[in-house]
């Protein structure tokens, strides 16, 4: 029988030779577990390690913690640093623990060279009857309550997660949306989860490798497309030449560029967001709204500005068909008139004013300005038929006769 390697995530422990030889441990070389991250930077080897930090008792056993902190550690004088955890969702033995792994050991030290607090640790995970999910989330709290001390960033967190322990993992950080302070990212590596829900307030950066399980690929594409749904913000990998593990075991060109595009998505939102260069746009946010057709943000944004700028006749015309699509169209009326007033009187605008008026069941005036626009030059008979802000005119004698002039291209 061919005994295999199993995924990182899930091997719990070596295995002893077949047979009735004495126990044979295994060769680090062969082993998933011991291999270290692919992608390597420089300070990787000067990196503080700080082992088996209590953070929990329960069952008469204590679990613990390591960090990984950069050099030198500066911390200790006072300045916090970002942090990343690497959940354990699968657990492990005492003598044998997810957070004693050499590539959880590499991945500490690599994300402490990049400049943040690295944090492994114990939980009691490791079979079907065995739910990581509490010392994950006591894990959490720890960090929110207890990092000062230890040199952490509390409200610069993310969470690292892969494989089997994904399962637990990513159920714990979806539902941890009242966590404060709150997770900045999540990233997750070839594994999959069944959460309740999504949360559309954590970046996420997940990853599939193509040459992973049929299966396990295929929850990951279910897993993605409910990110989709939940109009999510989340940063989908395909990795089509990548293995499971890949980050241990294939060093080639395309893990080590999705190493490096981890560190790059982590230091987006570990990093103080800069200063912005000037104070935000009252119009560019007044128009996003218009452009999307929120009418009722756009109101309320143009609203505003017409406060800052009286005098300006796209404002108001923009404003008044807000209000004519929302739920007092009863203003819309005066802010058309003021528009107008103002000069709106390019072909565009008329159009606009058209629509503004048939939305407010003025089909007189609506009709007035569509045939001053037409008469003008303005708009293609296809489009102008399929408008629905037209929509009342349509049984009209008039319209009919109006858009017959509309050209048809």
């Amino acid at each position: 029988m061919t005994v295999r390697a199993l995924p990182a995530a899930l091997l719990l422990a070596g295995w002893s030779a077949c047979g009735l030889g004495l126990p044979r441990p295994p060769r680090p070389e062969h082993e998933v577990t011991a291999q270290e991250v692919v992608y390597q930077v420089p300070g990787m080897e000067r990196v503080t390690v700080e082992t088996n930090v209590p953070y929990k008792k329960v069952d008469g056993r204590e679990l613990r913690l390591d960090l990984y902190y950069p050099y030198p550690p500066d911390f200790a004088v006072g300045s916090l640093r970002p942090a990343v955890i690497f959940v354990n969702g699968v657990g492990g033995s005492p003598d044998a623990s997810l957070k004693d792994w050499g590539i959880y050991r590499s991945w500490g030290r690599l994300v402490a060279a990049s400049g943040w607090i690295g944090v492994t640790f114990e939980s009691r995970g490791g079979g079907p009857s065995i739910d990581a999910s509490p010392d994950i989330a006591d894990l959490l709290r720890f960090v929110r309550s207890d990092g000062a001390r230890l040199g952490i960033q509390a409200d610069r967190v993310a969470a690292w997660m892969c494989s089997g322990n994904v399962t637990s993992g990513l159920k714990v950080v979806m539902r941890d949306a009242d966590g404060k302070p709150p997770l900045r990212a999540a990233v997750v590596y070839y594994g999959t989860s069944d959460p309740p829900s999504l949360r559309t307030d954590l970046p996420v950066l997940l990853v599939k490798a193509g040459r992973d399980n049929a299966r396990l690929n295929a929850g990951i594409d279910a897993l993605a497309a409910r990110a989709a749904a939940a109009n999510a913000p989340w940063t989908v990998v395909y990795a089509p030449d990548s293995h499971h593990a890949f980050d241990a075991l294939d060093e080639t060109d395309e893990s080590r560029r999705i190493v490096r595009e981890t560190l790059a998505f982590l230091r987006e939102y570990l990093s103080p967001a800069p200063d912005p260069a000037a104070p935000p746009s009252l119009a560019r946010r007044a128009l996003s709204h218009w452009f999307a057709n929120e009418y009722a943000e756009a109101a309320a944004a143009y609203g505003e500005y017409v406060k800052i700028h009286p005098d300006d006749a796209e404002a108001w015309l923009r404003l008044g068909i807000s209000q004519a699509h929302g739920p007092r169209p009863g203003d819309a009326a005066g802010s058309l008139e003021k528009a107008r007033s103002l000069g709106a009187d390019t072909p565009p605008d008329l159009y606009n004013l058209a629509c503004g008026y048939a939305l407010l069941g003025q089909p007189e005036k609506a009709l007035e300005y569509l045939d001053r626009a037409v008469s003008a030059g303005y708009g293609i008979r296809s489009r102008v038929a399929a408008d629905e802000d037209l929509a009342s005119l349509r049984s009209l004698g008039r319209y009919q006769s109006v858009l017959a002039r509309v050209p048809e291209r």
